[in-house]
């Protein structure tokens, strides 16, 4: 049989052609899936992101970026500036109309260590019994599972500082750093908190005098303190909790002290002084009376503003413009919100600027001043390097009718639902049976 004429019965010239005709196919198949088969291999393993059209705020201007694009890549920025192309690798979150900042920084908290005020079981923030004083160090109870970090991310929350609540002693703790998006503990030992204020004189006694008296004479023994000749007598710290203060002192973190008479925070402000700390007033509802020598002692104040009202004779110079008089004088001042619950974090920034804050100035104070305080590098900022911890607004952040709509954390896209808006989906339809819900 003639080969070249015949293939197993077929006519060649058929054949051949039906073959160039699927080389030609597969060709074609190749052209396409080619720049596929490109696209894929050349994505980063990183979600990386353009948020395109935004109102930009980053914090290095008073002056907002309008129409402009923010790179993220490898959970940082990567870029921002207007009219700057998103890479078509890059997965695209429209911003247009809307307003995008650095993620909010709650100054306060008790997120991850205090779930419900009423319930103990669920408290770890507050010490009742055991003898720990400075040494207590609440990164050991952190609940990255708690309910409360997606209801607080979602209102724009990505970074918060947790710290124990008073307790036996004065000086109640060490506090930590959080993330509420990825690994949750940032760094533990972020600052050590004390509490002078009305409520907590009871732990020395039921005296400021002797509350004051108290920390002075710890921090001056803590600055000369040897293990191997250190005697504790009775009511003194532990040799544990001596050297757990000494490290403090050398560490270059900040001191919190919960104060709000102007008296008492012109101790604080001596006893910084004497050991070369840098203060942080918590609440200072009398704040505005010592701006000065705050400003001087270079002290930043986490403000309580809607603690408007005299509650204790310790506030009777409170008033709702503290934060704007503190702020004409030069004083850092940060925002923190209600305990565990930051969800009204920007709420109060907002009745700040109502009351003769610069917005600005407002949004700094829960964004860069905030990251500043805490010594957090690289946060609080858009610009090449920084962490991407962002937020895209409906409108003006410090409103409350608008919301957030997206929150990014580190690069990464947030889900934006909580337990309550879990709630809300499950019981929004009445009509279902109740066992159906």
């Amino acid at each position: 049989m003639n080969f070249g004429k015949r293939f197993f019965g077929l006519s060649a010239t058929p054949f051949v052609n039906s073959l160039h005709l699927a080389v030609l196919r597969l060709r074609k198949v190749r052209a396409r899936l080619l720049p596929a088969l490109l696209w894929v291999l050349a994505a980063p393993s990183w979600a990386d992101l353009a948020i395109v059209g935004g109102r930009v705020y980053t914090l290095e201007d008073q002056e907002p970026l309008v129409g402009a694009t923010v790179l993220v890549a490898d959970g940082r920025i990567e870029a921002v500036g207007v009219d700057l192309p998103a890479p078509f690798a890059y997965r695209r979150v429209d911003a247009t109309g809307k307003i995008v900042t650095p993620g909010l920084i709650e100054s306060y908290s008790h997120i991850g260590l205090r779930e419900i005020g009423l319930e103990s079981t669920t408290d770890d923030a507050t010490l009742l019994e055991h003898p720990l004083g400075p040494a207590f160090d609440v990164s050991y109870a952190l609940n990255p599972a708690s309910t409360l970090i997606p209801v607080n991310r979602m209102e724009g929350v990505t970074r918060a500082l947790t710290f124990p609540l008073a307790g036996v002693d004065p000086l109640a703790g060490l506090g930590a750093a959080v993330r509420l998006g990825g690994e949750f503990l940032l760094a533990p030992r972020t600052a050590l908190v004390g509490y002078l204020d009305a409520a907590a004189t009871d732990l020395a006694g039921g005296s400021r005098a002797a509350a004051l008296q108290r920390l002075v004479t710890a921090f001056a023994e803590a600055s000369r303190f040897s293990p191997s000749r250190y005697r504790p007598g009775p009511g003194d710290y532990s040799r544990h909790d001596m050297a757990a203060l000494k490290r403090f002192i050398t560490s270059g973190k900040p001191l919190v002290l919960a104060v709000d008479r102007a008296a008492e925070i012109r101790r604080a402000i001596d006893l910084a002084a004497a050991h070369n700390l840098r203060l942080v007033v918590l609440g200072g509802a009398e704040a505005w009376r010592v701006r000065e020598a705050l400003a001087a002692a270079g002290a930043a104040v986490a403000v309580r503003v809607h603690g408007n009202l005299p509650r204790s004779f310790d506030a009777l110079g409170a008033r709702l413009d503290n934060a704007a008089l503190l702020h004409e004088a030069g004083v850092t001042v940060i925002f923190t919100g209600a305990l565990h619950n930051s969800s009204n974090l920007r709420q109060m920034a907002g009745n700040a600027v109502a009351h003769g804050l610069p917005w600005h100035s407002a949004l700094a104070g829960l964004t860069r001043r905030a990251a500043e305080t805490w010594g957090m590098e690289n946060v609080g900022v858009i610009r090449p390097g920084a962490h991407a911890d962002l937020v895209v607004w409906s409108g003006d952040p410090l409103e409350v009718t608008t919301w957030a709509e997206q929150v990014v954390i580190d690069g990464e896209l947030m889900p934006m639902r909580s337990r309550q808006t879990q709630l809300f989906d499950r019981y929004r339809d009445l009509s279902k049976p109740y066992g159906y819900r």
